[in-house]
């Protein structure tokens, strides 16, 4: 390209080449300086020229002007002023306008505001040569072509000169500069005879400088003759007198050495060496001509440059900063947002990527607690066309860079400080103006953070912002975007975008928030720098350390998990509409309007719920980190897609960075107050665990104080008698002594000392909360803990760690999510070490990890993270109540059936063979991508405590939009696995077979423990039935396998919801099995239903025909019904009644024979005939038989069974509902509620008492949306006459039993009634006076009336 900037004659150079150069987004600095030292004269001078105009491409470049040495080298100068909104220039903002009072003054200003003016300014030098001897032989002469001027003289010269900017993209690259190359390029003459050239060349130079420091050629020519004859030296007084004088603010001179090779090679720091050494001897030259930065720059085949920078403002050591880095680029990579930072540069093996690792500049003597790394690079590119070509780069460029980053950010982790980094920085600056929609920008960039996601989190990558420059339509103009990217909690991405404008009269530039959703940088300077960690920033980082989110973190994290429920939902709403309603084109538009419409609403909120000082919860809204105790509880309000109009829960979670998450007697009243306000509401209780179980402490008052009674004070391993306070230090502790005592002590008389001593009996200590009393607070927020899971919906979430009675409280609340990398332990791992002797448990997730407590059935369920976790916590309370009701309707989050058919047939149907229970119930992917419905709506079944007790599948589902429980049994093998205990070296690992459709003791438990925590959510429980029995072994019959089968008895009893009981297609409930679970139970709430296929018996056929169908009762059916049995049978008959006695001889002979035909032939049809027997025992198990025995209620066949089972459950909870509310107005037993209402439903012609789907749809109808009467409905007529009679016989039978207080009654009536009711109140009395004085009239009449014979 720079020969083709060239005409064919070499005398005329092409500017537009030139310029496409300087202006080209291509990285074309690994390649440039190989042209420094072309052949060709101008192709030297056009590489120089490029390098600075584009090195310098963000700065005001006022002029460029080409010379030579007097070795004919090459050299550029050049003349800059920084940008508006560099941050140097923020430094000299004029505020106001200074008094002047004379000429004298004026000119004082005028001069003061010149030298000023010249901080923004930068006189430059750039030359390239061939080796480091070349260097060293002329740089004397380099730097002596920079001029000192005095103020007065920079004042008069900027009256000479006005300023006339060079503009980069002008057709004139720089004056008259294709006519002094020609003159060089035809004769190429020596270095004595260019002296005159460059003197007639420099005119032109001046014209365009303003208050230039490069001199004059006369000067330049006196400046080079001094220094040639009279070098400076470090011992020149004038030198030093020169340097003591300069301040770095006047050093505004810059000077870049290009070295083209080393004669060997050596490594950065050889180098750095080399040149400080150097450096250091022109030390006073540098100051001398104010030099305020050499930059050495030394080349590498295709590859980019090496940097070594050396500064006044150090003393002219290197700035490591800056290695590796071109200073002018430093600007583009705004290093100097890093000025809160001390840096240190962490070398790295690709040149383009600058690592630095920051230390937040803290006052002298403080710790450093903010570490940071910060990885920044600049991106260059060829220039784009297209607009999808512009995507296409922007993702794999982006994703290339980001790669590369985090590469060097693992290797950078070798750190001695690496481990104390967090909120680590990625910055990209993209120099290509790409064509495209930001928006579109930010979901490429999302989608990449989340794919990269685990890695950017493992090197605590927090931060990133992106640099660019985008236009929105090919012709538009360009736009600076700024996307900065935060991820401070782990869970939650937050992207903002911004665009950079200038302020016109102040000249700043500050981000603008590119959304109407302002972030938090909108309105910022851009030359603010990055803010260290803060209290609460630093707070997240030691809550993350320990592997668990911030506290005050986890409200805004199930915000997020909310948002992606109600994201979900509409996914599944537009994918539903898609197919049934393709052609409404409207219908995706309209659905994503709803979405950004929920998330503008307050679909969440929460209030922190504190403690006042009269120790009651009050709702205050108080910012993150001002908590005083380590229990924070919040009352949030959340909008579900099962309740659109919001439910409320109760969240208690711990804080672990205050005191480690212990328990000690505030965080005890805070969890206990909170707790009772989710009973008192009726509302889910969550707990998220995060604690080191109860608090422990010392008195730290007595424990500088206290002295040792020692046996012998010269030899203390004689023992001590006991520890003591002197008098002085008990007197102190007295005084410090408010409400009570903070030790007990026994004033004694030294034997040996004869002095007083306090000798301590009993601590108490000054603060609260320290020992004892907090085991006694544990108890109390246990019993709690119990009696919320009687009553409301208790779900804990362990993440980190719940040691001690942390480990009991998420017990006792049942239903647990577990984090992968957190544990449950009473006592940690090193207490048992020390207890054993040993080194036996090797971490505390050995004890108590996910391996031990999902296994076990603790842990319900287990998820990656805390915010999987939360998510899981509402996917659970999608399925239960917003609140629990006692002997009123149930409140279950029932809703609409759309996403799957509740008419539709079920698909998989169970084999006789061994299959998994899952797809019977949820359905599944067949052979071919086929999927097989199964019995409950697609996508809604989620199965809890799946790796314990595997013989049993429990979970919850929903079936037309109904919540369900669910317990199936697995008919398939499965394997125990039994861990070794280290601290026992007898055991061993183990593995167990367990068969299918078998209750053993752990399963059993399992089925109990599922049907009680459904119990309390008031579930419906559909029970698919397939047991043979239980398991009677005797390791079984020693684990107490009767037990927990009679716990499953003891919790269907308590079941108050109905509970459906189905005996699947080629299912068997025999035995013990059944007797649990037969709705005599619980006949209020329990039915039993069977499929035709189905079995049910007290054995299977082959043990009943092992009893009843014995070999003698199978030869009887065989002579019974074999033909030659039958024959063999009659011909022996026939034999033995030809003679009177036994048979002899050939009789006899027949005889034999005929029995051994018989025999064998009854050995022959042995087995088939067992075959029929079992058959004929099995046909006593079928459907037809239960049926007819009324222990089953139908047989339901199972393709249909879905829509059987919608309508039924339906009808049972609207005919509940109704039972319960007449319950409650009469004092009708339940029994009698039920007659009752099957009285009223006969009174309804078109509504059959056993037709489930019409029956429900009007039980349904008598309630509305909140469960109570609708007014103008039957059932409120009936209902309201019901609460009439029973308050009137209540108040009939109060009079009855204190027949003085009618008087009182009726006094108080006429008291609060109307004169008109009084009135009618009067009324009626007298009409009962009188018919009662009537009565007694024909009463009394008939009496005295004489009774004749």
């Amino acid at each position: 390209m720079f020969l083709s900037a060239i005409n064919m004659y070499g005398h005329k150079m092409c500017q537009d080449s030139l310029q496409k150069m300087i202006l080209s987004e291509t990285s074309i600095f690994d390649v440039l300086h190989s042209f420094f030292f072309h052949t060709n004269v101008q192709v030297r001078q056009a590489a120089l020229e490029v390098y600075v105009r584009r090195s310098y491409i963000a700065y005001e470049l006022n002029s460029v002007q080409h010379y030579f040495l007097n070795n004919a080298q090459c050299l550029v100068e050049f003349q800059l002023q920084l940008p508006s909104n560099h941050p140097n220039r923020s430094l000299y903002k004029f505020a106001t306008v200074p008094h002047v009072e004379s000429q004298s003054d004026i000119l004082t200003v005028l001069m003061n505001n010149s030298d000023e003016k010249m901080q923004f300014q930068r006189m430059g030098i750039l030359s390239a040569f061939e080796n480091w001897t070349m260097l060293v032989n002329n740089f004397d002469e380099l730097v002596s072509r920079f001029k000192v001027f005095s103020k007065n003289e920079l004042y008069l010269k900027s009256q000479n000169f006005s300023p006339t900017p060079l503009q980069i993209n002008s057709a004139e690259t720089s004056p008259d500069f294709a006519n002094r190359l020609d003159s060089v390029a035809s004769h190429h003459r020596p270095a004595a005879n260019l002296k005159h050239d460059q003197e007639l060349e420099s005119i032109a130079s001046n014209m365009n400088m303003n208050c230039s420091v490069l001199s004059t050629p006369q000067s330049r020519k006196q400046s080079v003759a001094e220094s040639t004859s009279s070098p400076p030296s470090s011992s020149s007084p004038s030198s030093c007198c020169c340097s003591s004088s300069s301040s770095y603010n006047d050093t505004i001179n810059i000077l870049n050495v290009f070295i083209r090779d080393f004669a060997t090679d050596i490594d950065d720091e050889s180098l750095a060496s080399v040149f400080l050494e150097f450096v250091q001897a022109k030390k006073n030259l540098l100051k001398q001509k104010k030099v305020r930065r050499l930059t050495f720059s030394v080349g590498q085949k295709r590859q980019q440059p090496s940097f070594f920078t050396f500064r006044a403002r150090d003393d002219y050591q290197e700035d490591k900063i800056y290695r590796h880095l071109e200073p002018a680029m430093a600007f583009q990579l705004e290093i100097y947002r890093l000025r809160n930072f001390s840096l240190e540069l962490i070398p790295t093996g690709n040149l383009k990527m600058h690592l630095y690792l920051g230390r937040a500049k803290v006052p002298k003597g403080q710790e450093v607690t903010d570490f940071r790394f910060f990885a920044r690079c600049i991106i260059r590119h060829s220039d784009l066309v297209t607009k999808e070509a512009s995507y296409e780069y922007l993702q794999s460029e982006a994703e290339r860079t980001l790669l590369e980053a985090l590469n060097e950010l693992e290797c950078a982790f070798s750190h001695t400080c690496a481990n104390k980094t967090d909120c680590n920085h990625i910055y990209m600056c993209f120099v290509p103006c790409v064509c495209i929609d930001p928006l579109k920008v930010e979901e490429s960039v999302r989608s990449m953070v989340l794919k990269y996601g685990s890695r950017l989190w493992k090197l605590r990558v927090l931060q990133a912002e992106l640099k660019m420059t985008l236009r929105l339509t090919p012709e538009g103009e360009k736009v600076p975007i700024r996307i900065f990217l935060t991820n401070e909690s782990g869970y939650y991405l937050d992207i903002s975008l911004y665009r950079e404008i200038t302020d016109q009269v102040s000249g700043e530039t500050y981000f603008e928030s590119y959304s109407h959703k302002k972030g938090p940088l909108h309105g910022r300077l851009l030359r603010t720098p990055y803010f260290t960690r803060d209290h609460l920033q630093q707070k997240r980082f030691a809550a993350q350390s320990s592997g668990t989110t911030y506290v005050y973190d986890f409200p805004e994290m199930f915000r997020q998990s909310l948002m992606k429920i109600w994201r979900n939902h509409y996914n599944k709403l537009s994918t539903l509409k898609q197919t049934k309603q393709a052609q409404c084109l409207s219908y995706q538009e309209k659905i994503k309007n709803e979405l950004n419409n929920l998330m503008q609403s307050d679909f969440f909120t929460s209030v922190e719920l504190v403690l006042n000082e009269q120790n009651e919860l009050v709702e205050t809204n108080r910012l993150p980190g001002e908590n005083t105790n380590g229990m924070i509880a919040w009352k949030m309000s959340i909008k579900t897609p099962e309740y659109t109009n919001g439910r409320q829960i109760i969240v208690i979670a711990n804080d672990i960075t205050y005191k480690i998450g212990s328990f000690g007697m505030e965080e005890d009243l805070v969890f206990k107050k909170a707790s009772q306000l989710a009973r008192k509401l009726c509302i889910p209780r969550i707990y998220i665990s995060a604690n080191s179980g109860a608090r422990i402490g010392l008195a730290e008052e007595l424990k500088q104080l206290f002295q040792v009674a020692w046996n012998d004070k010269t030899n203390p391993d004689k023992g001590y008698k006991y520890i003591y306070l002197t008098p002085s230090d008990y007197q102190k502790i007295k005084e410090s002594e408010t409400n009570a005592s903070i030790l007990n002590a026994q004033l004694i008389i030294d034997e040996t000392t004869n002095e007083k001593r306090y000798k301590i009996v009993d601590i108490m200590g000054k603060e609260n909360g320290i020992g004892v009393e907090n085991l006694r607070g544990s108890g109390m927020i246990a019993g709690e803990t119990s009696q919320a899971y009687n009553e409301i919906c208790t779900i804990s979430l362990v993440t980190c760690r719940a040691v001690g009675i942390g480990a009991y409280l998420v017990r006792l609340g049942q239903r647990v999510i577990q984090v992968e990398n957190s544990h449950i332990i009473l006592t940690g791992a090193s207490a048992l070490n020390k207890v054993l002797g040993r080194e036996v448990y090797t971490s505390n997730t050995q004890l108590g990890g996910v391996q031990i407590m999902h296994n076990n059935g603790i842990s319900h369920d287990v998820v990656t993270d805390d915010f999987e976790g939360v998510f899981l916590i509402l996917k659970w309370l999608a399925y239960m109540p917003d609140r629990l009701v006692r002997n009123a309707p149930l409140r279950l989050p029932i809703v609409s059936s759309c996403f799957d058919s509740i008419d539709r047939e079920i698909d998989y149907y169970p084999t006789k063979m061994a299959y998994d229970p899952r797809h019977m119930l949820e359905g599944r992917c067949a052979h071919g991508g086929c999927w097989q419905s199964g019995f409950f709506d697609r996508d809604s079944f989620h199965e809890v405590m799946k790796a314990w007790a595997k013989t049993v599948v429990c979970g919850r589902a929903r079936l037309g939009g109904i919540p369900l429980a669910v317990i199936a049994v697995e008919t398939r093998a499965v394997e125990l696995q039994t861990p070794a205990d280290p601290a026992n070296l007898d055991t061993d690992a183990r593995s167990l077979q367990q068969a299918g459709q078998v209750w053993f003791p752990d399963s059993a438990y399992k089925t109990s423990q599922a049907i009680k925590d459904f119990n309390r959510e008031q579930l419906p429980l559909i029970i698919f039935a397939n047991w043979r029995g239980f398991s009677g072994g005797m390791k079984d019959m020693y684990e107490q396998v009767i037990k927990f089968g009679a716990y499953i008895v003891d919790a269907l009893t308590e079941y108050r919801q109905p509970v459906i009981i189905y005996i699947p297609p080629n299912a068997e409930l025999r035995g013990g099995a059944w007797v649990v679970v037969d709705p005599t139970i619980n006949d209020r709430y329990m039915e039993m239903y069977a499929d035709k296929e189905s079995r049910g018996n007290v054995l299977e056929p082959e043990g009943t025909v092992e009893i009843k169908y014995r070999t003698r009762d199978l030869v009887k059916t065989m002579h019974r019904v074999d033909v030659v049995c039958k024959d063999l049978k009659e011909k022996i008959k026939a034999l033995r009644a030809q003679c009177e006695n036994e048979p002899t001889g050939e009789l006899r002979q027949k005889i034999n024979e005929l029995e051994k035909s018989l025999e064998a032939r009854e050995k022959q049809l042995i087995p088939i005939y067992h075959q029929i027997s079992v058959t004929f025992a099995d046909l006593h198990d079928t459907p037809g038989r239960m049926k007819q025995k009324s222990v089953i209620k139908e047989i339901i066949e199972w393709k249909t069974s879905r829509r059987f089972f919608y309508w039924r459950l339906r009808r049972l909870l609207a005919q509940d509902d109704l039972v319960k509310l007449i319950m409650s107005n009469s004092e009708q037993s339940f029994e009698d509620s039920l007659c009752l209402l099957k009285q009223w439903i006969d009174e309804i012609e078109t509504i059959n008492w056993n037709e489930n789907e019409k029956l429900a749809l009007w039980l349904e109808s008598q309630l509305d949306d909140e469960k109570n009467l609708r007014e103008d409905s039957f059932a409120w007529d009936r209902i309201k006459k019901l609460k009439h009679d029973q308050v009137f016989n209540h108040i009939k039978g109060l009079i009855d039993q204190y027949p003085d207080i009618a008087m009182e009654s009726i006094e108080h009536v006429v008291q609060t009634v109307s004169e008109k009711r009084i009135k009618a109140i009067m009324d009626l009395l007298s009409v009962k006076l009188a018919e009662k004085n009537q009565k007694s009239s024909e009463t009394s009449l008939l009496n005295s009336t004489p009774i004749r014979n």
